[in-house]
């Protein structure tokens, strides 16, 4: 029996051996290794008691063979060991007996991953049978048989217990290897699931917006330091407006002003600078007038536009003269996809209709988009107090066609063309508008440019813009020969452009500009010619996935007046834990003085200098409720020096000169709320003061309060709904008289009639608000349209 206790004790050691290396994740390595040789001598020692106690008199008496039921490791199943076989092989022969394991042997395998030590040999489990094996006998009684058996029975065992051990062996590399395999699994899809987030994040990023026209690169517009807006598509396409200027209307801290109905002369004023002070693009193709320096939007339609980005404050520096108050960047559509045919007719109020055809498509190589629309209106009397009709006509075609080759090179090229007529009144000093029922004006206009790009070495993107802009504005009144005229102008322009990549968080962009401005007045100063050459250089520096900064300079030479230094630097910086985006920039912009300002008789300087201003702003955009409500504040001053104006010569005549000064300064907030994924409300306020330093007085047609609200819902899923309204105060005209106070509302809704046809209706001042958005001119009342549009 005391042969029997021992192997007791000497189990449930060699079981403790076993756990000790089976919770090895709560103990270091030290205390394991120490563990286990103190646990090893303990079982030696009692193997040694063993034998002694084996031999003695009490020990040859029968004994019942030990069972040891242990239960397997993550299963339900026990199994049965027996005397002859708790200990491990190393334990049993004379020379394993002494053999002591080493850290570094291959009987021991460390799993550095889970830090657990594990023992190469467990215990085996069914070397002995349990239904009643020969019990051990007396060996002085059993004699040389028993010797002989036992012999064939140590070498049986032998046998099995390196099968056995072999098997359990491979279960413990295989549970080692499961849990190795578990453990690698983990990790990888740890990975994985990091790399999900990521590529989740990156195509987020890559849906999000982006802009081209504030670093006249392609860039995301959360990381840009600039005051943009961004009218899309889709925002076109709600409104069903003809005209792009009663999209433009609802864009923050800019003012849009037309003398009468559909065809009349259109300004745009931003943060206080004037019409001519604004940079308009289409494609590349510059559209600011060389002769009054400023650009006309009165017959600029939507047909075949995609996008609009709006640019606030000095741009010059990356733009050029014009770019004081802004850039207005207009992009055609490019095609994709299947062949598309779209047809639209509309019919409204004033005998006002219009018909449209667009094409487009595209495929890998090559794309196009091909459009054209005829608009013609009975219209409305120019003057306020007149009473007969000024009609509208106005036709206008576009094209872009696309190239793509060697995997990213691509050419592009625009061709517009457009022609109007319309009907107007003459214009007597001290009266203001009366009507004249002989007069109208013609304007023909007609883009061209062509854009190539394509990257080499994978860091360096070059490309070259051609651009051409031919327009003529003609005058025709048999009756009075005021309204007799005839003024051409072309401006055409090269422009290369080089971007280098230089590191994943800069990027370096130099250009060359050249352009030639011509035109003239018959009868009034024969042909005029004036050119520049330009560079410009900017660096973009993007640290932390957080920091956007970008400085610039550019050197104009004119060959009027000389030369001219510009430059420009912005930031953005984006906390994203709390949702939360400072933005803001610094710049300096200069106008070059108009051809008109140089050599109308009786007025024009060929000395003049350009107008300068400086600028700035600052602004906080912050995310208040995740994906649908966003607040954006921007202050901002400029400082405007120089301007060419009208001064008083000794013998009474004028004679323009560069004395006069102004400044305006304001805040422009924009709120976004998207509570449901068909309802969205946009708001915006614009204040602005400005004044005119050497008249001491408001400049005229800014308005002090601005406010447009525009709501779009799509309450059924082939129903459309777009509302905006639009809010203007605080305004007087040239001589100091105070304006008009106003507020409108427009309404279109659209509905798929089927898949191919879609119905709208669209609703301008729906209140029918009389008012004078220029002192003396009509306004349009309440006017209602409807039509179709087809797709094939």
């Amino acid at each position: 029996m005391k042969g029997c206790y021992l192997q007791i004790i000497f189990v449930s050691l060699s079981l403790s051996l076993s756990n000790s290396y089976c919770f090895a994740d709560e103990k270091t390595m030290e205390s394991l290794i120490q563990e286990n040789e103190d646990l090893k001598r303990k079982l030696m020692e009692l193997k040694r008691q063993i034998r002694e106690n084996q031999n003695t008199p009490g020990d040859n008496q029968m004994t019942p063979p030990l069972v040891i039921s242990i239960k397997k490791e993550g299963t339900d199943k026990t199994e049965n060991n027996q005397e002859g076989d708790y200990l491990p092989e190393q334990y049993r022969g004379t020379e394993q007996s002494s053999k002591i394991p080493k850290i570094n042997d291959p009987e021991y395998d460390l799993r550095s991953s889970s830090r657990r030590l594990i023992f190469k040999e467990e215990f085996d489990r069914s070397a002995i049978r349990g239904d009643g094996e020969k019990q051990i006998e007396n060996k002085d009684q059993n004699g040389g048989e028993n010797n002989k058996m036992k012999g064939e029975a140590a070498t049986d065992k032998k046998i099995n217990d390196k099968n056995k051990n072999t098997n359990e062996n491979e279960e413990q590399n295989q549970s080692g290897s499961k849990n190795d395999a578990e453990s690698k699994e983990m990790s990888e899809k740890k990975e994985e699931n990091k790399t999900e987030e990521k590529k989740e994040e990156n195509m987020f990023r890559d849906n999000e917006e982006t802009v081209v026209t504030p670093t006249r690169t392609k860039q995301l517009l959360r990381n840009t330091g600039s005051s943009v807006t961004v009218i899309t598509e889709k925002d076109i396409k709600n409104g069903k407006a003809p005209l792009l200027l009663d999209v433009l209307r609802q864009a923050p801290g800019l003012e849009v002003t037309r003398t009468q109905g559909i065809g009349g002369t259109t300004s745009m004023f931003i943060r206080g600078a004037s019409s001519a002070q604004t940079l308009v693009f289409v494609d590349g193709v510059q559209m600011n007038s060389t002769t009054t320096g400023a650009f006309d939007f009165a017959n600029l339609t939507t047909d075949n536009i995609e996008r609009v980005e709006i640019l606030r404050g000095p741009q010059s520096t990356l733009y050029g003269s014009d770019a004081m108050g802004g850039v207005v960047s207009i992009f055609t559509k490019k095609g994709q996809g299947e062949n598309k045919v779209t047809l639209g007719t509309e019919y409204g109020m004033r005998d006002t209709y219009r018909e449209s055809v667009s094409v487009s498509g595209g495929k890998e190589r090559f794309d196009y988009s091909v459009g054209g629309s005829y608009l013609k209106t009975h219209g409305i009397s120019a003057a306020h107090s007149g009473d007969e009709n000024d009609a509208c006509e106005n036709f206008t075609g576009s094209a872009r066609l696309g190239w793509n080759f060697m995997d990213d090179g691509r050419i592009d090229t625009t061709v517009r063309g457009s022609h109007s007529d319309f009907e107007t009144d003459a214009y007597l000093y001290g009266v203001g508008p009366v009507d004249d029922p002989d007069r109208r004006q013609t304007t023909d206009e007609v883009l061209f440019s062509t854009r190539v790009n394509k990257t080499f070495f994978d860091f360096w993107t070059p490309s070259v813009l051609v651009s051409v802009n031919d327009t003529e504005l003609k005058g025709f009144d048999p009756t009075d020969a005021s309204g007799e005229f005839r003024i051409p102008t072309r401006v055409w322009r090269f422009e290369h452009q080089s971007d280098f990549a230089l590191l994943d968080i800069d990027t370096l962009t130099v250009g060359y500009e050249y352009e030639a401005r011509e035109g003239e007045n018959d009868g009034v100063f024969d042909k005029k010619t004036f050119w520049n050459n330009s560079v410009f250089l900017q660096n973009q520096i993007k640290l932390f996935d957080s920091l956007n900064w970008t400085a610039g300079l550019r050197y104009d030479d004119y060959s009027t007046f000389g030369n001219n230094l510009t430059y420009r630097t912005t930031v953005s910086y984006n906390i994203d834990e709390i949702d939360t985006r400072f933005h803001g920039s610094w710049g300096t912009g200069f106008r070059a003085p108009s051809i008109n300002e140089l050599f109308f008789p009786f007025y024009g300087n060929p000395n003049l200098g350009p107008e300068k201003s400086k600028g700035w702003d600052f602004g906080v955009e912050k995310e208040i409720l995740k994906d649908t409500l966003t607040l954006d504040v921007t202050y901002f001053e400029n400082d405007f020096t120089d301007l060419i104006t009208a001064a008083i010569q000794p013998d009474g005549s004028f004679l323009a000169e560069n004395v006069a000064r102004a400044e305006s300064e304001g805040i422009e907030t924009s709120l976004t709320y998207k509570p449901f994924p068909k309802l969205s409300l946009t708001g915006t306020y614009t204040y602005t003061k400005t004044e005119d330093r050497e008249k001491g007085q408001q400049l005229p047609r800014r308005p002090r309060n601005r406010a447009t609200l525009g709501v779009n819902t799509r309450p059924m899923e082939k129903w459309n709904v777009n509302v905006v309204g639009v809010m203007v105060r605080d305004r007087i005209d040239s001589d100091g008289t105070e304006m008009d106070n106003y507020w409108t509302a427009n309404v279109s809704t659209s509905y798929d009639i089927t898949k191919m046809m879609t119905g709208y209706i669209r609703l301008e001042n729906l209140f029918d608000y009389h008012y004078e958005e220029v002192t003396g001119f009509s306004s349009l009342g309440f006017t209602a349209y409807g039509g179709f549009e087809f797709k094939f």
